[in-house]
């Protein structure tokens, strides 16, 4: 037997946890459900089954939720206020987000506060995962890094396979995902800075600059 929770579990957990924090953000904001369904840009159906505990949010819908909030996603999940701002120190507990049947999963570490979304993360994809997300807000960036295998990277019609020891940097305020690229587990650590805002997909005539910019790190080499 183990005390480790199923992937339904995590969900479930969240799901409940996640409704109980928007009734009361909506109503400390008076915000309407058809309000906070054009902030998030979702229906009105999933907002009611999101508030009611009926649904499970994604990573890109608790992304767009906090943005609606003008919170960070950490600020989402917690209950408590965070430290006063003059405080130089403020220890964070790590939140798994994600995870999958075959054992993958997204762990959230830490953010900043507040409308503005500086998160790091760290990621364990199983071979034959892939991660799927909706566009982030406008100018979204994240920094990637691959310790161990290799990952798939595809933002738009873009696409990069990082080794073991490779990072990159994107712009995701487009569809993008991550995927294993190896018969090995991929591990690797993600930094994003969101600023929050109304999303707006990028038309398929995006200026030719690659969202996708690809660094080594030179002390393998």
């Amino acid at each position: 037997m183990t005390d480790t929770p199923t992937p339904l579990e995590t969900e479930q957990a969240l799901g409940q946890a996640i409704a109980i924090r928007i009734q009361d953000l909506r109503r400390d904001q008076n915000l309407t459900l058809d309000r906070l369904a054009k902030l998030t840009g979702l229906s009105k159906g999933t907002v009611v089954a999101l508030e009611q505990g009926k649904a499970n949010p994604s990573i890109g819908i608790l992304c767009r939720l906090a943005a609606a909030f003008s919170l960070s996603v950490a600020d989402l999940l917690n209950d408590e206020p965070s430290t006063a701002p003059d405080h130089p120190i403020e220890r964070s507990i790590s939140r798994t987000l994600w995870t999958s049947t075959k054992g993958s999963r997204a762990q959230l570490h830490t953010s900043t506060s507040g409308r503005t979304m500086f998160e790091l993360w760290s990621w364990v994809l199983m071979p034959g995962d892939v991660f799927a997300a909706d566009a982030h807000s406008p100018d979204t960036r994240e920094l990637l890094s691959v310790t161990q295998g290799a990952v798939t990277v595809t933002v738009g019609s873009h696409e990069i396979i990082l080794n073991a020891g490779e990072s990159a940097r994107l712009v995701t305020d487009q569809s993008h995902s991550y995927a294993a690229a190896s018969d090995v587990p991929a591990h690797f650590s993600m930094a994003v800075l969101e600023r929050g805002g109304q999303r707006i997909p990028a038309p398929s005539s995006q200026a030719a600059t690659s969202p996708l910019a690809v660094s080594e790190d030179l002390a393998n080499h």
